[in-house]
């Protein structure tokens, strides 16, 4: 649940096609009291009363859940809230109201990436070649997936000097990148495959790196 703030917008980020967390038309110091002849009104991002609409989840004590998640759904979800306050001593009732604005924005995440690690032999761990060899490295990938709409990121590496039985003392640069999903053209793709569009790229790169694997298996 998230609780309102009449001092400030409250962010709420929502992955898309998920159900967004129960906006609460209250604070949280509010909540904790006893609170006389509630009404909530909730207003949505395009200026019209939420009550009734069928892709939301609207609860008798304020709390707006909007299912289904689009991005055209991001925007502002403005609630009144009006109850009654009691004097214990005169029973004189006054009527109190309160807005809560929640800023609600869509994202895209999608449910897995691939962790890659590769080495190389170099010749010295202090040679400035071993950055721009990783460099080009991360340029000839980008290039070769990127038709996949996948880029790499997250991209590092560290040199060890490694003894070997056999070779004695060697060094190896230890390469390891991120395969993102989110690589030029997936939005055309969310277009063509609005839904669980994050994980197309995925499958795809699954499917040829399987294709790949098969093909050296009959060789």
């Amino acid at each position: 649940e998230v609780y309102g703030d009449t001092r400030h917008e409250v962010n709420v980020y929502v992955k898309v096609f998920t159900n967004s967390p129960f906006l609460v038309c209250m604070d949280l110091a509010l909540s904790q009291e006893r609170i006389i002849d509630p009404n909530y009104l909730w207003i949505g991002p395009d200026g019209r009363d939420l009550q009734g609409q069928e892709y939301v989840n609207l609860t008798e004590t304020g709390k707006l859940m909007v299912m289904g998640f689009r991005v055209s759904m991001s925007g502002a979800y403005l609630c009144t809230l009006s109850h009654k306050v009691i004097e214990t001593s005169t029973q004189e009732e006054t009527e109190l109201v309160e807005a809560y604005k929640f800023m609600v924005y869509a994202y895209r995440e999608a449910d897995h990436a691939y962790q890659v690690s590769v080495r190389f032999t170099t010749t010295r761990c202090r040679l400035k070649t071993n950055g721009l060899f990783v460099e080009k490295l991360n340029k000839i990938l980008n290039g070769t997936i990127s038709h996949l709409t996948c880029h790499i990121t997250d991209s590092s590496y560290k040199c060890y000097s490694i003894r070997t039985p056999k070779n004695g003392l060697q060094y190896e640069l230890f390469v390891n990148f991120l395969v993102n999903p989110f690589g030029p053209g997936w939005e055309e793709v969310c277009h063509r495959i609005p839904y669980d569009c994050e994980d197309v790229t995925n499958r795809i790169f699954l499917f040829i790196l399987w294709e790949d694997i098969r093909i050296v298996d009959l060789k």
